[in-house]
């Protein structure tokens, strides 16, 4: 049995800059959140990725998301990639994707 992944892994200064660098020169934006979401394609798996700004609106990728998502991978080898992950440019951290649970399907009003 293997050891259970962290959920959550923060990158060191200098992969904050180099992340933080490349996805300037990518998105020619400032981007405070990248979200990498695996996906079966066939009999295989592609990463796909999502920028956000701090204001929550979506960056196009065009062409773009799979050097992304590349980039994310790269620099977190220890995630658990099976499942999404939200890296938060501005603090370094890469955090496993969790949506809660609506209200009205866990028995609260809706």
């Amino acid at each position: 049995m293997s050891a259970p992944r962290p959920h959550h892994l923060t990158a060191g200064q200098r992969t904050r800059r180099r992340l933080v660098s490349a996805l300037n020169e990518i998105t020619r934006s400032s981007v405070a959140e990248i979200r990498i979401t695996p996906a079966r394609y066939g009999d295989g798996t592609v990463w796909c990725a999502m920028a956000l700004t701090a204001g929550r609106r979506e960056v196009p990728l065009p062409g773009h998301a799979r050097q992304v998502a590349s980039l994310i991978r790269e620099a977190f080898p220890l995630a658990d990639w099976s499942r999404a992950q939200d890296y938060h440019v501005t603090s370094g951290v890469l955090r496993e994707h969790v949506t809660p649970m609506p209200a009205a399907l866990n028995g609260g009003e809706r």
